[in-house]
């Protein structure tokens, strides 16, 4: 076997021992693991996140537009001669408690509660209503299923499947729970 070369023989003395050196090799390798890992798998984490409350096409946006079609009902709905103010306030309080709500699984079920409130409200106004009034309340629940619909058929719950999966294997549960990485709730 041939001599060390060149650039073996400007490395600090330590790390001319083979073992030394292996162990060196070792540490950047699972430095490299867990550092860029990480990184990667906080993106990922970011990402899928971003898939439920960012853009138009996002669960939150849709969200937003079923809460103004619930807060236009209750509108509709107070113009209309005998419907209770208490039928009204459960709609309202569900579009606050919606609003208040913290994380996917949250808002999901602030969410069926809206629309059990909403639907009780369209129910007892849609008896009380004139010719015009019915068309407006109509069209508002329209557009509020509509984007119940929506976001029923959203992909960001296969998208938080994906990434449970991807976090739930190894090295990535390792790396997870090293960066303080967490499984993506549900919008259920």
């Amino acid at each position: 076997m041939k001599g060390p070369c060149k650039l073996e023989q400007l490395l600090p003395a330590p790390l001319k021992n083979k073992a030394v050196a292996v162990a060196a090799a070792c540490l950047l390798a699972a430095g490299s693991v867990f550092g860029v890992g990480g990184a990667k798998l906080a993106a990922y984490e970011s990402s899928t996140a971003a898939a439920f409350s960012d853009g138009m096409y996002s669960i939150a946006a849709d969200l937003d537009a079923r809460l103004n079609s619930a807060a236009n009902l209750t509108t509709v709905a107070g113009k209309v001669s005998g419907v209770s103010a208490e039928t009204i306030d459960g709609v309202n309080s569900a579009i606050g408690a919606v609003n208040a709500a913290e994380g996917p699984a949250a808002k999901a079920a602030a969410d069926a509660q809206l629309d059990a409130a909403v639907n009780a409200l369209y129910d007892e106004a849609v008896k009380l209503a004139d010719t015009n009034q019915y068309d407006l309340l109509a069209g508002e629940l329209a557009e509020f299923n509509a984007r119940g619909n929506t976001i029923r058929n959203n992909d960001y719950n296969s998208r938080a499947q994906e990434f449970n999966d991807t976090l739930s294997g190894q090295p990535a549960k390792l790396i997870g729970a090293l960066w303080g990485i967490e499984e993506a709730e549900y919008y259920r």
